[in-house]
């Protein structure tokens, strides 16, 4: 097939990624990210210095486009007009004006966070066969992506934080704790107790959801691993295969690329 495409989908990219706890502003040139930050959610200041700093610093000679996915509308209906004014340009969401970058093999399509739909297709995009995706946040999300490249769906945990801060909160006497490496299998106080608890039981969650995900497709996925925990994560085990801090990002660049590029059949 011929690719035909409409120039925006070579454009550089100004990319905003919504989280539940923070706001990653990134820049794409010719399929690669150059920049990354992150700001808290509340930071709108720090957004938007960073936004207008990294648009102006996408090269003038080729066409420049917004885009972005969030997890939050709330907070992506005054980011999408605060960034459209700070540049001049529609800021274009995925899921909203950028179709999807994968097809989806779920029940309800629309309540799939759009940030696990762009980490699988960006790490099927790279892998090219099935694959399993581990995103690290405020919830900790395992995804599988098929050999035809379908997103399958997946499995939601709470995240390494939440974890603590529920356990902290929960009950009459247990702290929160900062979550760390396991410095010994046994925790020998309350402390590390809580840690080893917390880390080996994700990594054991985690082997269990992806040998689910081979069962089912008659081969081990890739296992893809991103977001903040990650590197923790795989220090601990031997199945992640790649950590991606920027699958995400990877991936809205791609919803972008491929909503504007169409195609004819060879003749």
């Amino acid at each position: 097939m011929d690719a035909l495409d409409d120039p925006r989908a070579s454009a550089s990219l100004l990319i905003l990624e919504v989280g539940n706890s923070h706001v990653s502003v990134a820049t794409s040139v010719a399929d690669r990210v150059y920049t990354n930050f992150r700001f808290e959610l509340s930071d709108a200041d720090g957004v938007d210095r960073a936004a207008a700093e990294a648009w102006e610093a996408l090269p003038k000679d080729r066409m420049r486009a917004a885009a972005a996915a969030s997890v939050v509308p709330e907070v992506m209906d005054d980011l999408r007009q605060r960034i459209s004014g700070i540049i001049g340009e529609d800021l274009r969401c995925v899921g909203a004006e950028l179709h999807r970058p994968l097809s989806l093999a779920i029940e309800e399509p629309d309540l799939v966070g759009l940030d696990r739909v762009c980490a699988a297709a960006a790490a099927y995009e790279t892998l090219g066969h099935a694959c399993a995706v581990a995103s690290f946040g405020t919830a900790i999300t395992i995804d599988c992506v098929n050999d035809e490249g379908v997103f399958m769906g997946g499995s939601i945990l709470p995240g390494l934080f939440l974890q603590a801060r529920s356990l902290a909160t929960g009950t009459a006497q247990l702290p929160e704790v900062t979550i760390e490496a396991p410095t010994s299998v046994f925790g020998t106080d309350t402390a590390s107790a809580i840690r080893n608890g917390i880390v080996y039981g994700v990594v054991g969650g985690i082997r269990e959801i992806v040998e689910r995900y081979a069962d089912a497709l008659g081969q081990w996925p890739n296992l893809v691993a991103t977001g903040g925990g990650a590197d923790l994560i795989r220090s601990q085990c031997d199945f992640i295969d790649h950590v991606v801090p920027d699958l995400c990002i990877r991936g809205i660049a791609l919803a972008h690329k491929r909503h504007y590029s169409t195609f004819r059949e060879s003749q």
